[in-house]
């Protein structure tokens, strides 16, 4: 089983296994409780995840679209779970076809694993048999501490990643945003565009997320642009914070047919081509429109940026 890990091999640690994707308010319990344990048992509290999703190795028939990449899960699990440290596993059929025991196994051979926390419906392993009966009876052959807690619910429904990924698809991030505890986030490269919003007074930065990022639905959007201090500094520790709009779709005034990300920030000019900048979704302000020329289009977008004002200084 090969992974990547923050700490070294040996180490007491007590952890957390998931794939974790969005950090939403359901993941941040587990990772508070998980920092609690670590204190209890004077250890390292790490997150363990996997790089590809999951669902990409059991189900390739599916295009498997998620709300966070590797690199921003670890960063939310970092700010909103107070977890510095990671162990990410390299998913691949062989470790999928591991029964439970071989892989807790695995992970006792590399770190003194002293804590395990997980939610109360978690299974791991071929065929998901290490439930928490199993995880529970494992832990006192082992002398691994081992909890479970109940899942966060919202409305009295259960809070998942699956919820928030349709709330999102729709467009609908001010309920995403309440679910996940922390906004809608999106990174990606700035590359070079047609331009367009230059030349109509409202130059953008295009963004190149990872292909298989879940984007909001079609429309524009008041958002936060984060902005590294550095081009290859982390936008998530070492950035700025700006105000903008994000477009997201094909542009259908000028005939367009790629899908796009397009970010204006507001009241500042950037050179931004080739950095990594991330983007925090803070409210939908419409869906997409095709306009009947760029005099309509220009007070439109004029409108859009007076709405997002108001919503981002509120």
């Amino acid at each position: 089983m090969e992974y990547t890990a923050t700490i070294a091999e040996h180490t007491p640690i007590a952890i957390t296994i998931g794939n974790f994707d969005g950090i939403h308010k359901g993941h941040q319990r587990l990772l508070q409780e998980l920092h609690t344990l670590a204190l209890d048992l004077s250890c390292v509290p790490v997150v363990v995840t996997f790089s590809p999703h999951t669902l990409m190795v059991v189900r390739p028939d599916i295009f498997v679209r998620y709300l966070t990449t590797t690199n921003e899960k670890l960063a939310l699990a970092h700010q909103y779970g107070n977890i510095a440290d990671h162990i990410v596993i390299s998913f691949t059929q062989q470790v999928a076809a591991m029964s439970a025991e071989a892989f807790m196994d695995n992970l006792r051979a590399h770190y003194q694993l002293k804590g395990l926390v997980v939610g109360a419906n978690f299974s791991l392993g071929h065929n998901r048999k290490g439930d928490i009966n199993f995880l529970e009876a494992y832990g006192r052959q082992h002398n691994i501490a081992v909890r479970s807690i109940s899942l966060e619910e919202a409305e009295h429904t259960r809070i998942s990643s699956t919820r928030i990924r349709t709330l999102v698809d729709e467009g609908h991030i001010s309920d995403a945003n309440l679910l996940l505890g922390h906004p809608v986030i999106l990174s990606g490269i700035v590359s070079h565009g047609d331009h367009r919003g230059r030349l109509i007074g409202f130059p953008t930065a295009n963004l190149r997320p990872d292909p298989h990022r879940l984007l909001p639905a079609d429309g524009v959007y008041a958002v936060r642009v984060r902005v590294p201090g550095e081009p290859t500094s982390d936008p998530y520790t070492d950035s700025s914070v700006y105000n903008g709009v994000v477009n997201i779709g094909v542009r259908p005034t000028f005939e367009g047919r790629t899908r796009l990300v397009e970010a204006h920030l507001l009241d500042t000019t950037l050179d931004l081509y080739d950095r990594l900048i991330s983007l925090d979704f803070i409210a939908r302000l419409r869906g997409e429109q095709r306009f009947s020329g760029i005099d309509t289009l220009k007070a439109q977008i004029t409108s859009d940026v007076q709405h997002a004002r108001q919503i981002l200084s509120a």
